[in-house]
């Protein structure tokens, strides 16, 4: 049977850690009782004491874990989500907003309840999508265009659908931010940064198993 290198990689790390809850006495992974929000675990994690932690265990993620503290899984799906060529731009803004959050401000109110969970920082595919579709109206079947033109850096659909974010597509059923009371200038400011995040758009999707494990 055919299996792709990352899907043997995810066997094989799940079998290891299967084995040590056996051995353990904990009866294997699908057994467990696992309490997500232990401050105790996240407590231990911002220590960067992380040695043999999945995804958690190289010197500059040490550092940054240490700097990050997280306090839920939140902050550790978007951690590993950051710590990548491209978004670890992001991370003192993300950092920022995590220390200071009363000082992070919104382009438009419609951003707040998207962003808010990652400090006003843009770090998923999906929340990508959710922006066209809350500021500009567009479907669940368009808004993942976007995403999949994003994933592959298609810069150019990128460009060409930035007309029917800002202005709106009657024919093909998107209302546009203007129409929903957003500035042209704020609606394209937005767009900018949606654009600069194509650069290394990731999907949350995939943080989160990781950060599981």
């Amino acid at each position: 049977m055919f299996v792709t290198y990352p899907y043997f990689l995810g066997l094989r790390t799940l079998t290891v850690i299967n084995d040590a809850a056996e051995m353990a006495g904990l009866g294997g992974v699908y057994k467990m009782d696992i309490d997500y929000e232990d401050k105790n675990v996240f407590d231990m994690l911002g220590t960067g004491r992380t040695e043999g932690v999945f995804q958690l265990e190289s010197a500059g993620m040490k550092q940054f874990i240490k700097e990050l503290k997280p306090q839920n899984m939140e902050d550790i799906i978007a951690g590993i989500s950051l710590y990548r060529p491209g978004p670890m731009d992001f991370i003192p803004k993300y950092i920022e907003g995590k220390e200071n959050s009363k000082n992070i401000t919104y382009d438009c109110p419609q951003l707040e309840p998207i962003l808010s969970p990652t400090y006003g920082c843009i770090v998923y595919q999906e929340q990508v999508m959710q922006i066209v579709r809350n500021l500009a109206g567009y479907s669940f079947g368009r808004s993942d265009l976007v995403r999949r033109a994003m994933s592959k850096k298609k810069t150019k659909v990128m460009e060409a659908e930035r007309k029917n974010f800002v202005y709106g597509n009657e024919e093909e059923g998107v209302k546009g931010c203007i129409a929903n009371g957003i500035p042209e200038n704020i609606a394209n400011k937005i767009y900018d940064e949606m654009i600069d995040f194509a650069k290394y758009a990731f999907n949350k999707s995939h943080g989160v198993p990781s950060s599981l494990i």
